[in-house]
């Protein structure tokens, strides 16, 4: 049998060969103190107190050919190119202003981005650094490009992996909201009313003329399993905590109208934070991104009334997804939403996978730079670049029993009925998903959430927070039975947030009025503000008047 590695076309090495420079490569060089030796100092070390039967000559040509030599081997042109590859485009000023024409095309192919942003790097490098021909770079990199010498190439060749983190503080025109920055030190693991006031007054501070976007990151998104929006505090008085978490989402709702608001999601989020992390579709998330939404779950217990309209209006605002599903999502009593799940349900542009996730993010961040009134398509044109795929949905698979079962919940049908119907189908997956009804917790849970659903469906959006932050103050409060949660009248928005809603800093020339909720029309708005002026109007008969998504 020959010992000649024959999977790559043009391999010249052992087997042998191969093993003892893959050991090489692998080598821990700073534990060794030559982390930023040149190659040659690296080589005598390794063949003299390592593995002295490697030949070196072999390895440094199998080095050489793997595109890594000596420093003092390189020509002045392969130096130029080195510090135009190395050079921080990020941080330079104005290069931000050449990214319309990157993304200016349909083509959003990552071989076709990726050249584009070669020729508009090279131009401004040319132009503001020192003269650089890009077809004269294209061509070398061509020629020099490192030969398919080794089936592990691939895999060692991983550009942007394994970066620990992103430097977001670079990108001058993207306000960066840090999560991890506005907890409080002593109480990390939760959403506290001053957490949730600092998130508040970080995004008002986004409005500034000189942020074209905003990114809602979080730096301790590292570990296992990594957490990025961790539940509101359940300590204390929680109707306030609800009241600051309220305002919020109603302060990220404004923002996203004037500028694209992005959230990477590269961990867990908590049930009860759901509302600010659905206030924007523009969410990238990674394989570690998951949401435990099932009614047996403690959070789902806690706060199950989270979103309550987002969800409602689901399937009407998601072409593809099917009547019913929301309700097959809030009534499941184990079920845990991943990106592939949140994908399918248009709820997010993008996947990168965690490994990738810090390079991506600073792509993105990077096209997010753009200047209005290119920045949100330029944006989701780099989502779409950087993403791959998520996986399989465990919920498409369940298309024809939602629609058989859970959609009629939508019409009418109670979740007592539901349970005696999924009894009856005598099918492993019924009898599990039945499960909600096992206990009085789980299924008072899932009443109140089909119950509120088909309440806020006939409201407008300012009704519909108002009617999901009372249920919810009621059900902190020890009040679970959906008949009590939803059955009183709707009181006024700004009467439960206790004070009118932390004013918005108006954008400069949009002559929008501060105050403003998200979706809201104009004769919502003027109840809102002036209810006495509508007492003779007889509001149920205008119950089913629907947003105009102005």
């Amino acid at each position: 049998m020959s010992n000649e590695i024959t999977q790559v076309k043009g391999c010249e090495f052992t087997t042998d060969e191969l093993q003892r420079f893959h050991y090489y490569y692998k080598y821990d060089w700073a534990a060794a103190g030559l982390g930023s030796a040149p190659v040659s100092e690296r080589i005598q070390h390794f063949v003299e107190t390592v593995d002295p039967a490697i030949n070196s000559n072999r390895l440094q040509e199998w080095l050489r050919t793997m595109g890594i030599v000596d420093e003092s081997e390189k020509s002045e042109q392969a130096r130029l190119y080195e510090r135009f590859e190395q050079f921080d485009f990020a941080a330079a000023v104005g290069f931000n202003q050449m990214l319309a024409n990157v993304y200016a095309t349909d083509d959003v192919s990552k071989h076709g981005v990726g050249e584009r942003m070669d020729q508009a790097k090279a131009q401004y490098y040319s132009d503001n650094v020192e003269p650089l021909v890009y077809s004269e770079y294209k061509e070398y990199k061509e020629v020099n490009a490192p030969k398919p010498v080794c089936p592990y190439q691939d895999l060692w060749d991983l550009k942007g992996a394994d970066k620990e983190s992103a430097d977001t503080d670079k990108f001058a025109n993207v306000r960066t909201i840090d999560i991890a920055q506005l907890l409080d030190p002593d109480n990390m693991d939760v959403l506290t009313v001053g957490a949730i006031n600092r998130f508040i007054d970080a995004a008002k501070s986004a409005y500034s003329q000189k942020y074209f976007a905003v990114a809602v990151v979080n730096s301790r998104c590292n570990g296992p399993e990594p957490v990025f929006l961790p539940a509101l505090s359940s300590s204390g008085d929680c109707s306030e905590t609800l009241k600051a978490a309220m305002r919020l989402q109603i302060e990220l709702r404004n923002l996203n109208k004037t500028k694209p608001l992005v959230f990477f999601a590269n961990g867990v989020v908590d049930t009860s934070t759901l509302g600010i992390l659905m206030s924007t579709v523009d969410i990238v998330t990674s394989e570690m991104f998951c949401v435990s939404i099932g009614s047996v779950s403690q959070s789902s217990q806690k706060y199950p009334l989270t979103a309550l309209y987002d969800w409602a209006h689901l399937s009407s605002h998601q072409t593809n997804v099917a009547k019913g599903t929301a309700e097959y999502i809030l009534c499941s009593p184990d079920l845990v939403l991943r990106s592939a799940e949140w994908s399918t349900l248009g709820l997010g542009i993008g996947f990168v996978s965690h490994r990738k996730f810090a390079s991506g993010m600073e792509q993105i961040i990077l096209a997010a730079s753009c200047p209005p009134p290119h920045t949100r398509d330029a944006l989701r044109k780099a989502c779409a670049v950087e993403s791959v795929y998520s996986g399989p949905s465990k919920i498409n698979v369940w298309e024809q029993e939602i629609s058989k079962y859970f959609a009629p919940l939508a019409d009418g049908k109670t979740v007592l009925e539901l349970a005696d119907e999924l009894r009856a189908v005598k099918a492993p997956w019924a009898d599990k998903y039945v499960g909600f009804a096992s206990t009085a917790e789980s299924n008072n849970v899932a009443k109140a959430r089909v119950a509120g659903m088909q309440r806020v469906r006939g409201l407008e959006y300012s009704q519909a927070l108002a009617l999901e932050l009372s249920a919810a103050i009621a059900w902190a409060a020890g009040t679970t039975e959906a008949s009590k949660l939803f059955s009183r009248n709707i009181p006024s928005l700004s009467d439960l947030l206790s004070e009118n809603t932390r004013a918005t800093p108006e954008p400069q020339g949009s002559g929008a009025l501060q105050n403003e909720v998200a979706g809201e029309c104009p004769f919502a708005k003027m109840y809102r503000k002036n209810p006495d002026r509508f007492k003779h109007v007889n509001l149920g008969s205008i119950a089913d008047h629907h947003s105009l998504n102005l």
